[in-house]
């Protein structure tokens, strides 16, 4: 899977689930205050009758007109009652009103309904009844719920997000069906065009062919670098490598003389600040191809009469160019495969891709400083 596509599903699951997360979070905490409002309507209700049953003692009690009196109690709720002036006449309440303003409050778990009294049997003109309040027992089994409904929207997201990406994959893989073919075809006219160049005696030709094979020579040798890399794209699963004690600083120094010509009709100077017998254990094969794609890079980027400069030291090599340099918005996207911010300048838009997937194989961190039309400076540490 190509870190592009890997993207891409984060990106389309992100957006999907995410949606879908908020559309659910709504719905619930939706329904939540509607158990909510709904259970306050119910007690107030129960409330109600409360009050009347309490209505309906004191009126019989006023009827009876005893000398001792007896305030009616119940088992399934309290009350209390008040006069006009909101004065307590008798409570049995867990805790006093301090104000009857509220028709209906719920208070430490308790529910509480003020009532008015007419008439005013006893001497009262206001009736408070109060219950245990009813718990919402809806809370646990919506987040029950809500965890299955994730769930299955994360297993259908995934589906989902196949089938949209679906040809993405299909063009893809025709790509690099083309790029393999291409390859296959280029090995041989490379191989011969190098050979037969090697085998010219370039004592017996004047300048002007000279400078022509120069020229030829320079062209096979991009070629050949654009072959490499593409085997290495796409065989490097199936190639055994094996891991050595390298000697870095020769490796560099080999791989700039393999780039000297190709900088030299750029008329491109190469500094150095090389430390001596730099050591890094790596595969020689996968080392090469790291060095020749920041040095293509940077002699394909770079202006016509400037320099390069390569460093080396133990824990880290950069090369700085003078080149056109990227953009904050290029630098994010010059790791994904295939990507190219110049169509005039040739290649696939593999070679940072390529970086990458060898730096990480072996730990390496990647830091890429770069301003437009001033240079770029690649750094690999370890």
């Amino acid at each position: 899977m190509y870190s592009g596509e890997k993207k891409s599903i984060a990106y389309v699951l992100g957006l999907y689930l995410s949606s879908t997360l908020l559309l659910i979070i709504t719905l619930f905490v939706s329904y939540y205050i509607y158990e909510q409002d709904q259970l306050m309507h119910d007690e107030q209700e129960i409330l109600s009758r409360y009050a009347m049953q309490v209505q309906e003692q004191l009126s019989l009690l006023h009827e009876e007109n005893q000398e001792r009196l007896y305030y009616p109690r119940f088992s399934n709720f309290k009350s209390a009652i008040y006069d006009i002036d909101k004065d307590l006449i008798f409570s049995t309440l867990d805790e006093e009103i301090e104000t009857l303003e509220n028709s209906f409050s719920i208070k430490n778990e308790n529910s509480y309904l003020i009532a008015p009294l007419s008439p005013h049997y006893m001497g009262a003109a206001y009736i408070v009844v109060q219950k245990k309040t009813k718990d919402i027992d809806i809370l646990s089994d919506l987040i029950y719920l809500g965890l299955i409904v994730v769930m299955i929207t994360i297993v259908t997201s995934f589906f989902l997000v196949n089938i949209v990406l679906k040809p993405i994959r299909e063009n893809i893989k025709l790509l690099d069906n083309f790029i393999k073919d291409t390859t296959h075809e280029l090995n041989t006219p490379i191989t011969a065009i190098l050979t037969n160049i090697e085998t010219i005696d370039s004592s017996s030709c004047d300048e002007k062919t000279l400078r022509k094979l120069e020229r030829i020579k320079i062209a096979s040798l991009s070629i050949s670098n654009i072959y490499e890399d593409l085997v290495y794209l796409l065989l490097n699963h199936k190639i055994s490598y094996q891991n050595e004690i390298l000697n870095l600083s020769e490796i560099v120094l080999q791989r700039v003389k393999y780039f000297t010509n190709m900088a030299n009709m750029k008329k491109i100077e190469f500094v150095f600040d090389i430390k001596n017998e730099v050591s890094f254990n790596a595969d020689k094969q996968k080392m090469e191809r790291l060095i020749d794609n920041i040095l293509s890079n940077a002699i394909k980027y770079t202006s016509k009469s400037s320099k390069i400069i390569v460093s080396l030291d133990e824990g880290y090599l950069s090369v700085e160019d003078e080149g056109k340099g990227m953009s904050k918005e290029e630098l994010e996207k010059v790791f994904l495969r295939y990507t190219r911010f110049d169509t005039s300048q040739g290649g696939f838009g593999i070679g940072y891709n390529i970086i990458k997937s060898i730096a990480d194989a072996y730990s390496m961190k990647i830091e890429i400083e770069s301003k437009p039309k001033k240079g770029t400076k690649v750094t690999l540490r370890w």
